[in-house]
């Protein structure tokens, strides 16, 4: 029993310490205060158009009860102490009770065009003190986030740089992909005319040994091919010593001549001399026919004459008789 009452007192104690340390903590709560910004009081390179400021706090703010009066606490200046125009949006959401968007809405330079804050410069939103929650706690001093806005010419000299450095990083991409691809090509194409005799008199091995070196060389060269994109070399094929027959169906490289012409009918002058020793050899061979004809002839009509005169002689020595 001793002991049970001394582990009660001790529980009690410690009950009695939470309540005292969590009090301050309750007490806290009732204050209403703007728990967080975006951008953030001191932030930089703001958009120059649809400028919104989100605005977080610990308390319901957005309730119809409160937000007539709520809405009308935001104010934003220039550098310069100009006001610019801003419309305030409750969040409607659950758990969006305590959550106002504070858009800017400068004056357009032209009409139709959305309006613009200045650029590179510095501009101050403040939330009033009068801001309350639904609990009647109030913000009890001014609220002010300081921001600047971007600077255009800055951002584009920045983005040219980035885009320079970009061609230039892709041309030297596409140098080294292209070499790469390059050179793992010539290798394949050497290993093609790879001769393990000749590897294995260099290095002293054996043939074998030079064929499997050449095989491992291959493999490597092979994914080295798959990765650069290069093409695979193709075996040249022996030139054989008998001349191929060109097929009959390609008409356009088939060319036909009706009989052989002499060269002076494409326009040669050269002279080589049979033309003559043909036409000589032509009058010498007519020449020999006709002698032969006439030779032919005079036997004929000879032999005839003697005939006749032996006739007329027999023809006389009967008469005598």
């Amino acid at each position: 029993m001793k002991r049970f009452a001394r582990v009660s007192g001790i529980v009690t104690i410690l009950m009695v310490l939470a309540l005292a340390l969590a009090a301050p903590v309750f007490a806290s709560g009732g204050n209403l205060d703007l728990v967080e910004s975006t951008p953030k009081d001191g932030g930089e390179k703001v958009p120059i158009e649809n400028v919104g400021v989100k605005l977080f706090f610990n308390g319901n703010v957005t309730d119809d009860s409160v937000w007539p009066v709520n809405s009308s606490c935001f104010s934003l200046k220039d550098s310069k102490g100009k006001a610019v125009d801003v419309q305030a949006y409750p969040g409607r959401k659950a758990g969006e009770e305590g959550y106002i968007l504070v858009l800017a809405k400068p004056v357009p330079a032209k009409e139709g065009q959305p309006g613009q804050l200045q650029q590179d410069s510095q501009y101050v939103l403040t939330v009033s003190s009068d801001l309350m929650s639904t609990d009647g706690s109030r913000l009890g001093d001014d609220r002010v986030i300081n921001f600047q806005t971007m600077d255009l010419a800055a951002n584009s000299k920045v983005s040219m740089l980035l885009m320079v450095f970009m061609m230039v990083g892709v041309i030297v991409l596409m140098f080294v992909t292209n070499w790469r691809k390059m050179k793992a090509e010539a290798e394949a194409a050497a290993l093609l005319k790879a001769n393990p005799y000749r590897i294995a008199k260099e290095r002293s091995i054996t043939v074998d040994e030079a064929k499997a070196l050449i095989e491992k060389a291959k493999e490597k060269n092979k994914k080295q091919l798959e990765k650069t994109g290069g093409k695979v070399p193709v075996p040249e094929e022996k030139k054989s010593s008998v001349p191929k027959i060109e097929s009959k169906k390609k008409g356009k490289k088939t060319y036909k001549v009706s009989g052989p012409k002499p060269i002076s009918a494409a326009g040669g002058k050269y002279k080589t001399g049979r033309k003559a020793e043909k036409e000589k050899q032509a009058r010498s061979e007519a020449a020999r026919k006709a002698a032969a004809a006439q030779r032919r002839s005079n036997s004929g009509s000879g032999s005839g004459g003697n005939k006749n005169q032996k006739g007329k002689s027999n023809k006389g020595k009967k008469k005598k008789r």
